[in-house]
């Protein structure tokens, strides 16, 4: 499947496939782990931020650059990085919003991916 423009700026299929040899059927096993893993993510960033832990909040955002890493996703890594920067400074005032960026970012990553599944 081709990727549009828009959906490169989400997910780097050719970097991936680069990456792995370009071996289709790994790219779609990985995707599917992505996708049942990727909620339980957004859910421990959540939970993290509501319940007020810097600790577990950088750890799920960590998490999300390492899951999102694999797929070449610029804007997701840029989200999870703000987010885990933001922890280790203590910035408060901000973790909110960084939050919910990343958790769009997460969706918008796992519906491309989805695309690519199809």
């Amino acid at each position: 499947m081709d990727s549009s423009p828009s959906a490169e700026l989400v997910f780097d299929r050719k970097w991936v496939l680069e990456q792995i040899g370009g071996d289709t059927e790994l790219l779609h096993a990985i995707i599917e782990v992505f996708l049942v893993d990727s909620p339980d993510i957004r859910q421990q960033i959540n939970a993290a931020l509501h319940a007020g832990e810097l600790k577990a909040l950088h750890a799920a955002a960590h998490c999300a650059k390492s899951a999102v890493g694999n797929f070449g996703a610029p804007a997701a890594i840029k989200a999870a990085v703000e987010l885990e920067e933001a922890t280790k400074k203590g910035e408060t005032a901000q973790l909110e919003l960084l939050t919910n960026s990343l958790c769009q970012a997460l969706i918008e990553v796992e519906n491309t991916l989805r695309l690519e599944l199809a």
